[in-house]
């Protein structure tokens, strides 16, 4: 089965088989050949829609380089696709042509009109410093873990509660469990 975006990557006859027989060991296993023959059959239409569930995976992830601003040209030579139609055949099968278009003329620079002179700004007459206006604070990443704080909003979002103490089936947590064992209590919970 030939598949020219798939062009340059390969998978050896060992790598196949051993995911039929990962994926396919129920059927496989079936005694009765005339149900091994439908449990098999029905899991390669199953495949089928997998890989053609990839395939426009796969589209949207050309669609998001596109319109974070990378090249085409630049894409097709990266993803090994080698060729433009390529890329924009997977992105058609993904459904995202409209998006990349939409970015490509919003991304492309307008002819300005000349904008009126603006008047320079009158000197404020209360020479003390001003504070800046803050915009909303975003926790910053730990460095070694990559973990980080939830915003309010994120954890209203979320339902949690947006200050105060955290729910109590989120306080007894799995620490809590093994250290009861571990005291003898005697039986796992």
């Amino acid at each position: 089965m030939s598949d020219p975006t798939t062009e340059g990557y390969t998978v050896s006859a060992a790598e196949i088989e051993g995911m039929v027989r990962n994926l396919c060991a129920y059927a496989l296993g079936e005694p009765d050949p005339l149900q091994r023959y439908a449990d098999l059959t029905h899991q390669q239409v199953l495949f089928d829609g997998i890989v053609a569930a990839i395939q426009l995976a796969r589209g949207r992830a050309l669609a998001d380089l596109v319109v974070s601003g990378m090249p085409v040209e630049q894409v097709a030579a990266k993803t090994n696709l080698a060729t433009v139609p390529r890329v924009r055949k997977l992105i058609s099968v993904a459904g995202e042509t409209e998006r990349v278009k939409a970015a490509a003329a919003a991304a492309k620079p307008k002819k300005a009109k000349a904008a009126p002179v603006a008047e320079p700004p009158e000197p404020d007459p209360d020479p003390s410093p001003k504070p800046e206006p803050r915009s909303e604070v975003t926790p910053a990443p730990v460095a070694e873990s990559g973990k980080r704080m939830l915003t309010a909003a994120e954890r209203e979002a979320l339902g949690l509660p947006v200050d105060g103490p955290r729910p109590a089936a989120a306080k007894r947590g799995v620490a809590a469990r093994f250290s009861r064992r571990r005291a003898g209590s005697g039986r796992a919970r």
